[in-house]
């Protein structure tokens, strides 16, 4: 592939904090045809369609020779793809890589690979699961849920539904999606998740007016990020929580592909162009940056790095790593033909403490995290208050800090990411903190 571009800067904290600091940040987008970037774990290892990158060497590897297309890759290192069934006859089928080897998942029992077709989705964080959309025929669509461990292959399908797709599954087997209840009005695409069990679950309170909605991720606190009418949205089932945000002015649609287990949400909004092109423009949200997501262009342009955004628009947010450091995607052109790139946050939001001063940084611990019900908080300095914030920037519980080291019980609220904020009289420090 051709040498791909780089800008390199330092850039500062958000406004928004309470504090400012430095942390270095990168800027890489390729300069090849449809290297477009599906997925990003955080070992800053990125995949396209047909090859893997190395963000801190920013080296291509092409993908092994027995695959046809990777999608997910999880900080093991497994991904999610194809491979042949049928070599001669180009007839393909779900497969992933584990311990190094790809693997064949197959087809539905009674799918007639020749007549129908599927789509690999994703790879759990655990490497256990695998999920996609298969058909049985040309039009029967359902998801298929793969165990690695037992190679057992489950179709779901419903009475309710005349189609279900999987695009994410957790380390429990819970599938994030749409499914679709085809009302006289034609498709309808309810977003969805599927237990372990395989019961099928609405997550928004209303039924869409909207053909197209989905769950798009979920994290390990199980929140989970999409679109519902047109507008981004997160729920914690936890919580039964259902929070739906504005679509950015200039755009007509907005959702959220992707969600850190940091409660960073990426995605992109859309609108239509000349000639019926669709213009798209990464978004990203979390309660540090405001009560609604912003455009992730001007969050670097605003801190001093300049990414030459065609049109000033910087495309598709796709996928963010687990820990919130890496955001993966590609330029505002069509997928098939897009460049790839990579935004490396660093510690920007929420991965370390934040202090006024890198060097006055007091040597803060939170542990354990993720916890159940308590969490112990020391530092080397002088602290006086532990604030918690949840996803949509409520404060939901305050503790004074009356040394350098106590013990916070949160047993009384639900299960999920949360914000905390330890402050002294000069400085304010930011962490996430996940309760299981």
């Amino acid at each position: 592939m051709k040498r791909p571009y780089t800008f390199r800067a330092i850039l500062f904290a958000f406004c928004t904090l309470p504090a400012a600091t430095f942390a270095q940040m990168d800027y890489y987008i390729a300069s090849s045809f449809g290297s477009r970037f599906n997925d990003v774990n955080d070992n800053g290892t990125a995949i396209s369609g047909g090859a893997y990158f190395d963000f801190a060497t920013e080296a291509w590897t092409l993908m092994e020779d027995e695959a046809t297309e990777m999608v997910s890759i999880n900080n093991n290192g497994e991904v999610a793809g194809s491979m042949f069934l049928d070599e001669p006859n180009f007839i393909l089928q779900p497969a992933y890589k584990k311990n190094g080897v790809w693997n064949p998942i197959g087809w539905f029992p009674t799918a007639n690979p020749q007549e129908s077709s599927f789509t690999t989705y994703s790879i759990s964080p655990n490497g256990v699961w695998v999920t996609g959309q298969m058909s049985i025929g040309c039009c029967d669509f359902g998801t298929f849920r793969y165990n690695t461990e037992t190679e057992e292959l489950t179709e779901i399908f419903s009475p309710d539904y005349v189609a279900v797709a999987g695009y994410v599954i957790t380390n429990d087997g819970t599938i994030g999606g749409w499914a679709d209840d085809e009302p006289a009005s034609g498709t309808r695409r309810i977003p969805v998740y599927i237990t372990p069990e395989l019961e099928i679950i609405q997550v928004s309170p209303d039924l869409p007016q909207f053909n197209t909605n989905a769950v798009n991720d979920i994290n390990a606190a199980s929140l989970m990020v999409g679109d519902f009418d047109n507008q981004p949205f997160i729920y914690d089932p936890n919580s039964n929580t259902f929070t739906s945000f504005g679509i950015p002015v200039g755009y007509e649609t907005a959702t959220f592909t992707s969600v850190s287990n940091t409660g960073v949400a990426v995605g992109y909004a859309q609108r239509f162009g000349d000639f019926g092109s669709l213009l798209r423009d990464a978004i990203v949200y979390h309660p540090d940056l405001g009560d609604q997501p912003l455009f992730l262009r001007d969050i670097l342009l605003n801190n001093g790095v300049d990414i030459n955004a065609p049109e000033d628009r910087m495309g598709t947010a796709y996928a963010i790593s687990p820990n919130g450091q890496y955001v993966a995607g590609w330029d505002d052109q069509a997928p098939f033909s897009a460049n790839g790139w990579v935004v490396y946050l660093d510690d920007l939001l929420l991965t370390t403490g934040i202090g006024t001063d890198v060097s006055e940084e007091p040597n803060i611990a939170v542990y354990p995290n993720p916890t159940r019900d308590r969490f112990t908080i020391s530092s080397a300095a002088d602290l006086d208050m532990i604030t918690l914030f949840n996803v949509q920037g409520q404060q939901v519980a305050q503790y004074a800090l009356r040394d350098r080291s106590r013990v916070i019980d949160i047993s009384a609220l639900s299960n999920g990411v949360y914000v905390l904020r330890a402050s002294s009289r000069t400085a304010s420090y930011m962490f996430s903190i996940v309760k299981q």
